[in-house]
């Protein structure tokens, strides 16, 4: 693994991002970023006033992207570099994006504070009351038994202990629901606990009245993460 590549072009891989490819020696830092879509930031026009591209490269053995870099693998300071340094100063070994050139192989990290779209924290916190209204909802019915001289099925009678107890109109269910109805209602002596979402569909019934708390998972789907949580 060589950190100067003349012949061929260097490999560049910016970090957080994971981002790389191959450039020409000499390409600008700024240049190579905004060409692969790495979040890096400048509004000077690359005249290195700004200070938004700042980066911070990072030498030594790197056997995951397959290079080794060293100082050389990017080019020396130059003018613009020394007078910012002379002005702000340039901390922790950073560069200036629109200043140095990639001179081989290197990995290249772009701090929070030079990307555009860093993240934001809030230094106060409200405090506010919430009321909850989940999607699904427990309901505790006691249904009437079968009555040979009244021929109404099982879901029939949870339907009408539903209208008269909590109004709720339109109720239905799935047939594996129905399948487990007939034992859940003899078991829990014609009382039970129904999990309804939108007031609308049964997803569960238990026997009697349930004491543990209902959970779901929500998910967020993003364009390079999905994160799941439990409610």
């Amino acid at each position: 693994m060589s950190s100067i590549s003349k012949d061929t072009n260097p490999l560049v891989v910016f970090t957080p991002s994971g981002k790389r490819g191959h450039f020409p020696v000499g390409t600008l830092v700024l240049d190579a970023a905004r060409k692969l879509g790495v979040d890096l930031d400048s509004v000077c026009g690359g005249r290195g006033i700004c200070t938004k591209c700042l980066v911070v490269p990072e030498f030594g053995d790197f056997p995951k992207h397959g290079i080794t870099a060293t100082k050389e693998s990017l080019s020396e300071w130059n003018s613009v570099e020394h007078d910012f340094d002379k002005k702000r100063g340039l901390i922790d070994g950073r560069r200036l994006g629109c200043q140095a050139t990639i001179q081989g192989d290197v990995v290249i990290d772009v701090p929070p504070e030079s990307q555009v779209h860093q993240q934001l924290i809030r230094k106060e916190a409200d405090s506010r009351e919430i009321a909850l209204n989940p999607a699904v909802k427990l309901y505790r019915v006691s249904v009437a038994e079968p009555d040979m001289h009244v021929p109404k099925g099982d879901f029939e009678r949870l339907k009408e202990a539903l209208l008269h107890q909590h109004n709720l109109t339109q109720v239905t269910t799935s047939l594996d629901v129905l399948k487990t109805l007939q034992k859940t209602l003899r078991k829990g002596h014609w009382a039970v606990t129904c999990a309804i979402h939108q007031d609308q569909e049964i997803l569960e019934i238990w026997s009697g009245e349930i004491e543990h708390s209902i959970y779901g998972l929500a998910f967020d789907v993003g364009s390079t993460t999905i994160a799941c949580h439990l409610c």
